[in-house]
């Protein structure tokens, strides 16, 4: 989803079929990925953070009258270092920044807040990082069901590739 010129896209999206925690198909079947947070994937044993992290997710969505999105970042107040990667689409998924329609709040910095996504550095410029470390310290969400996996996952989503430094 992208305008030919290279403009910012914005959509509605109500009730999207939620693929896991950070990623979404609209009723026409294109793929929305949360910009700027990384959820669990497989895990090999039964997908359990995965799977909550995709419910987590549907049920703040259905809670708040769906989501506005764009593919501008919105939460660019809260960076703290310059967004490394800016693309605009990964793995077939438009990269979205989302806000739930009923109260404006960011649906990325929600899920990193409630424990169920981490900060992914390259896409936030750490914008979610704050969240993230209290979330980890308060044993929110995923944090509290299985740290070692949570830590693993923000540790990588933690570094920087070379073209970024």
């Amino acid at each position: 989803m992208q305008a030919r010129n290279g403009e910012p896209v914005s959509i509605y999206i109500e009730n999207p079929r939620i693929i896991d925690g950070d990623t979404l198909e609209t009723l026409d079947k294109k793929r929305v990925r949360l910009s700027g947070i990384d959820a669990p994937d497989d895990d090999g044993k039964g997908n359990v953070p995965k799977i909550a992290a995709g419910l987590y997710l549907e049920e703040l969505v259905k809670q708040n009258g769906g989501m506005d999105c764009t593919s501008d970042f919105q939460d660019e107040k809260l960076t703290i270092e310059p967004i490394c990667n800016t693309r605009r689409t990964s793995w077939g998924r438009s990269n979205m920044s989302c806000r739930f329609r009923s109260n404006g709040a960011s649906v990325s910095a929600t899920m990193v807040r409630h424990g169920y996504a981490v900060d992914y550095r390259q896409h936030s410029g750490l914008a979610y990082a704050r969240f993230m470390k209290d979330a980890a310290n308060e044993r929110r969400g995923l944090w509290g069901v299985d740290y070692e996996a949570m830590r693993n996952l923000a540790i990588e989503r933690g570094q920087l590739p070379n073209k970024c430094k």
